[in-house]
C-alpha cells in the first residue's frame, strides 16, 4: 500500500489517459450523488411530485387546444404529447447533470472556489460543468419516457431502427447545444461577476421547446433552430421518429454541435485569461 510520503509516478498526460481519468472521476461524482440522495429521501419524493405536476401542466394546454381540432399545422394531439415527453426527458437530463453546476458559476468565481479547481490535475471546465449531479431529477426523465411511449402508441407511429437512431442523435445534439448555450451565458460571469438572472432567462426560453416549431412565426423558428437551438432537442427528434427527417438534418445538428463546443471552449479559455483570483 502506498503512502503520501512515498514518491508517486506522474500522471500520464496523453489524450486517451486524460479522457479515461475524467470518465473515472465522473463515475465517482455519480456514485457520491447516489449516496447523497439516499440520505435525503424526502427530497427525492418532492422532486418526483414537482416533476409530475410540471409534466401535467405541460400536457393540459395540448389537451385544451386539441379539444377543438384534430390537427394543428400537421401535428396531431398524440404527436404533441410525444413532443412533451421528449421535452421532459431533455429538461430532466439538464436538471440532473447541467443545472446543479452552471447555477453555481457565480459562486465559483466570486468566492474563490475556482482557485482550488485550477490546482487539480483535471480540466477545470469539465470539473465546473459536471461536478454536481442531482440524481432525483432522473425521475423526470423516467416520466418523460413514459409520456413519449404513450404519445407514440396513440399516434400509431412505428419508427424503424434508422428513425430511432436519427431521433437519438438529434436529441443528443440538442442537449449538448443547449448545454453549450447555457455554458456560454454562464461564462459571462468572468466579465459580469453575477449571471444568476441569465439562468432564469435561459430556462424561460427553453419552455418554447414544449411546442412544435411550426407553431411559431418564421423569425422565431429561425431563432429556435440556430441561435437558441431547442428545436434540435424536441421538435426534430419527434419528426425523425415520424420519418419526416433525413440524415441531412442530423448532419446539420452534428456540425452545429461541434461548432458550439469549439466556441464554448474558446470562450472558457478567454475567460480564464481575465480571471485574477477571488482570494488574492
Amino acid at each position: 500500500m502506498s503512502t503520501w510520503a512515498e514518491e508517486r509516478e506522474p500522471l500520464d498526460s496523453g489524450w486517451g489517459h486524460k479522457q479515461l481519468r475524467h470518465l473515472r472521476l465522473w463515475r465517482r461524482f455519480f456514485a457520491q450523488a447516489v449516496v447523497r440522495e439516499t440520505h435525503y429521501r424526502a427530497h427525492f419524493l418532492t422532486t418526483l411530485l414537482v416533476g409530475l405536476v410540471q409534466l401535467g401542466l405541460g400536457i393540459v394546454p395540448t389537451l385544451l387546444l386539441f379539444g377543438f381540432t384534430q390537427e394543428v399545422h400537421g401535428w396531431s394531439r398524440a404527436e404533441v404529447i410525444a413532443l412533451v415527453g421528449v421535452f421532459q426527458i431533455v429538461t430532466g437530463l439538464m436538471a440532473t447533470f447541467v443545472a446543479p453546476n452552471l447555477n453555481r458559476m457565480t459562486t465559483y468565481l466570486t468566492e474563490g472556489e475556482l482557485d482550488v479547481v485550477l490546482l487539480r490535475p483535471v480540466s477545470s471546465q469539465f470539473y465546473l460543468t459536471l461536478r454536481w449531479i442531482n440524481v432525483a431529477e432522473l425521475t423526470n426523465v423516467a416520466s418523460g419516457i413514459a409520456v413519449l411511449a404513450i404519445g407514440l402508441v396513440q399516434s400509431r407511429l412505428t419508427p424503424g431502427p434508422v428513425q430511432v437512431v436519427q431521433a437519438v442523435v438529434l436529441a443528443a445534439c440538442g442537449l449538448v447545444l443547449l448545454t453549450a448555450v447555457w455554458s456560454a451565458m454562464s461564462f459571462l460571469a468572468f466579465w459580469l461577476q453575477s449571471v444568476n438572472p441569465i439562468g432564469f432567462v435561459f430556462l424561460s426560453l427553453v419552455e418554447a421547446g414544449r411546442y412544435p416549431l411550426v407553431f411559431f412565426p418564421v423569425a422565431v423558428r429561425t431563432f429556435l433552430t440556430f441561435a437558441f437551438p431547442v428545436a434540435f432537442a424536441t421538435t426534430f427528434p419527434v419528426r425523425a421518429l415520424a420519418g419526416d427527417l433525413g440524415w441531412r438534418t442530423v448532419g446539420v445538428g452534428v456540425a452545429l454541435t461541434l461548432v458550439a463546443l469549439t466556441l464554448v471552449r474558446l470562450l472558457w479559455r478567454r475567460g480564464l485569461l481575465t480571471y485574477s483570483s477571488a482570494s488574492s
